[in-house]
């Protein structure tokens, strides 16, 4: 599996930036009450970032003492277990957490932009808040790609690839 392309996760985060921006703009020329974000947002989206580092720790941990048994091969019993299902499932959550955020902060930003640009927004009951939400989302995008790249197999040491379609040993 490709790791995360980090380009397409700004280009991502921009475009929900201007569509975030964008909503909150058709909304106040229909004149509609604008939807403004509460402090439950940033505690959920922050919850998930928790959520993902509970399970990226173990991950990281093991994939550490593999790496140094790489280095020094040793017959010591491993201090730290994961097994594969689970280790693509922290992959795999880590990735959908690193687009969500992206998303998910891309909109907030706009928002709070929106919002703090035109004046319409009470800074403590409207700006604030979805700011927060703005920040808990990167936050989330950035951990994301953090526990992804935790996830990562090293490069095989020199073994044989198969070539055109030859199969080794046969």
């Amino acid at each position: 599996m490709k790791p995360l392309s980090i380009p397409i996760l700004v280009l991502i985060f921009v475009l929900s930036t201007g569509f975030g921006a964008q909503m909150l703009d058709t909304v106040l020329r229909r004149g509609h009450t604008l939807p403004i974000s509460g402090w439950l947002t940033s505690a959920v989206l922050l919850t998930l970032a928790a959520v993902l580092l509970g399970y990226g720790l173990p991950l990281r941990r093991y994939m550490l003492e593999s790496a140094e048994r790489r280095e020094h091969p040793s017959l010591q019993p491993r201090r730290h277990q994961i097994d594969l299902p689970t280790a693509f499932r922290t992959v795999l959550l880590a990735r959908a957490c690193a687009y969500t955020g992206s998303v998910m902060g891309g909109i907030f930003t706009g928002q709070a932009l929106f919002l703090l640009l035109t004046g319409v927004g009470d800074p403590v009951r409207g700006i604030l808040p979805t700011a927060a939400a703005a920040l808990a989302g990167i936050i989330l995008a950035v951990l994301g790609v953090i526990v992804e790249r935790w996830g990562q197999l090293p490069p095989d040491d020199g073994q044989a690839q198969p070539e055109d379609g030859v199969e080794a040993g046969g």
